[in-house]
């Protein structure tokens, strides 16, 4: 017998927000503490993560009787996959004559290792798609409790020996591939992990072994407090198992779930502000006495400001619903004379809702609105045809995002320079300045950021309709952060680039091929498009036209269609311009 354990640091690439369920008068959502108040993330949390990881994983290696796990196929019975046979069975049942399976992974709750990382609170709020001011509806204005990034936890998995020696190997191996997927960087724990939060990068990883095969080993194990301190570090260990793991991968087969892994994407970029940004935070605004100030990535460390990750990615939402509505909007007007037939057919075929709109008599009524007006229960398995194309890609209250849009940080190498700007409403009446209506803020002037996007198993149409709003960003017709109309957040991204990750050639996407020498990153190899040149802009363009046949083919078939609409029959109304085409 032998006693096995890994440790590791896990250091917190972006804010992370891992919840207790509760809140109190200072916030809607405070972090998951012990009894002591002092932070950390459950294990729980962490074996989940690697399981699901391993779940979408494994189905694309060669294993011993590796069929489909139950957590896949949705049958929600135990089964006898080999992350089942690593991890647990995902139902185990506590009868005498039960035979389950327990976990041969044991994942201890990851603390703090310092007692200086102090926690912040975080706003945020829905944006109306038709005002492009905070939504009115008080369920989008929210807060919560955030670690900052920097924070390091420590790590630790200890393994169970099993008699069946093939298997343990195996077992070893899918857990290694794990570990090196998230020591490349694909590590996201908590919540609000599409929205910006819980990026961690894996470090310090080390295969740790003490054999139990004397009296006096065992003696000195259970004399230890901390016997994964005495154990012995295996050398190579991780990338011994990852080349065994490599040379497992096959083809995908044509039956497997949309969930099994077949490549991903990342884009990064500097985003450069070519004037005053400022993302408000009220905790910053209230230590420095000015009315607006910018968000930190720690308390006091004006270094370091940070864009959210939740406010990217509403800003590149937004614009990519204009950008589908404008689509349909074209087809309907060419596809008909007749006004009322337009507003009808839009009104079938809208390909994105807003999804802080909850009323159904309002213009682009949320999915969730129109799926609950037709009794659709809230715990219901939800399929592409129930939702529109926005929230297949961003997600929506009833189905998670494949694409993750992480807090950036700041990009610059010297401190940022800071301006402050005095603002006052003008009284209609008078001409002058309005009592009450004097405010100030304190912005950053031309920062950079560090941009960051993931997405998983994109289908080509996604491909197209992220291109086509990255080519909005290029030229600069998108502003972050607060005080859009008064000139404050314009950004363009710079010096960008999309790397794809794929287990085999064939797994990427049409029009894109492998090179002859990738680089590897974790167990997939990569391929990388610098964003931009000619090579970028051919395949985007044929991607961009999946896109365009995507919104043309889209109708809510299984989707309630919208209530009503802002434009066929009520603006196009309003100017005789319109009316003489129309007519």
């Amino acid at each position: 017998m032998t006693y096995q354990v890994i440790t590791a640091t896990l250091k917190a690439r972006t804010a992370i927000h891992i919840g207790s369920g509760r809140g109190n008068d200072l916030t809607d959502a405070l972090i998951r503490r012990d009894a002591q108040g002092r932070p950390f993330i459950p294990g729980t949390a962490i074996a989940g993560a690697l399981r699901t990881l391993l779940t979408r994983l494994a189905p694309r290696l060669e294993l011993e009787n590796n069929k489909l796990c139950a957590a896949l196929t949705g049958s929600g019975t135990s089964c006898d996959c080999p992350v089942c046979r690593l991890f647990g069975d995902i139902n185990p049942s506590d009868r005498e004559d039960a035979d389950s399976r327990t976990s041969r992974v044991l994942v201890f709750n990851a603390y703090l290792r310092s007692n200086s990382c102090r926690p912040l609170i975080r706003d945020g709020v829905g944006i109306d798609r038709v005002t492009g001011a905070a939504a009115r509806a008080g369920s989008v204005k929210f807060d919560l409790e955030v670690l900052p990034a920097g924070a390091e936890f420590e790590l630790r998995i200890e393994l169970r020996d099993t008699d069946e020696q093939d298997k343990d190997e195996q077992g070893k191996q899918l857990l290694a591939a794990g570990l090196a997927e998230w020591q490349a960087g694909r590590l996201w724990l908590g919540g609000r992990v599409a929205r910006g939060l819980g990026a961690f990068d894996l470090d310090n990883l080390e295969f740790k072994e003490l054999p139990l095969d004397t009296p006096e080993r065992v003696l000195d194990y259970l004399k230890a407090d901390e016997p994964w301190k005495i154990a012995t570090p295996q050398t190579q260990w991780l990338e011994d198992k990852v080349g065994a793991v490599q040379s497992r991968i096959q083809p995908i087969n044509g039956n497997l779930p949309k969930a099994v892994v077949r490549y991903w994407v990342i884009i990064e970029g500097t985003l450069q502000a070519e004037g005053p940004l400022l993302t408000n935070d009220a905790l910053v605004s209230g230590r420095s006495g000015f009315d607006h100030a910018p968000l930190l990535a720690q308390v006091g460390d004006w270094r370091h400001p940070v864009l959210t990750g939740a406010g990217l990615r509403g800003v590149l939402r937004s614009h990519a619903e204009r950008i589908a509505r404008t689509l349909t909007t074209l087809q309907v007007w060419d596809s008909t004379q007749d006004s009322g037939q337009r507003e009808r057919f839009f009104l079938i075929g809208c390909s994105a809702c807003s999804p802080v709109e909850s009323r159904l008599d309002a213009p682009l009524a949320s999915c969730d609105a129109l799926l609950k007006e037709a009794k659709v229960p809230s715990d219901a398995l939800i399929s592409d045809e129930q939702l529109c194309l926005a929230c297949r890609l961003f997600g929506s209250t009833r189905r998670g995002s494949r694409l993750i849009v992480e807090d950036a940080p700041y990009a610059g190498e010297r401190p940022p320079m800071l301006k402050m700007f005095d603002f006052l409403a003008i009284d209609r009446f008078t001409g002058g300045g309005k009592d009450g209506a004097k405010f100030d803020a304190l912005a950053l002037w031309k920062p950079a950021f560090t941009l960051r996007l993931y997405l998983e198993n994109p289908q080509e149409w996604e491909l197209g309709w992220l291109a086509l709003v990255l080519r909005d960003l290029e030229e600069g017709w998108l502003s972050v952060g607060f005080g859009a109309a008064k000139g404050f957040g314009r950004v363009r991204l710079q010096d960008w680039t999309a790397t794809f990750g794929y287990l085999m050639p064939e797994d990427l996407p049409a029009g894109l091929d492998a090179p002859d020498i990738p680089d590897e990153s974790g167990l997939f190899k990569t391929t990388i498009l610098q964003g931009g040149t000619k090579d970028w802009q051919t395949i985007a363009q044929r991607w961009a036209g999946k896109f365009q046949e995507e919104v043309h083919g889209f109708e809510r078939t299984k989707l309630p269609p919208l209530k009503t609409d802002s434009y066929f029959g009520k603006v196009n109304r309003l100017y005789p311009v319109l009316k003489g085409v129309a007519s």
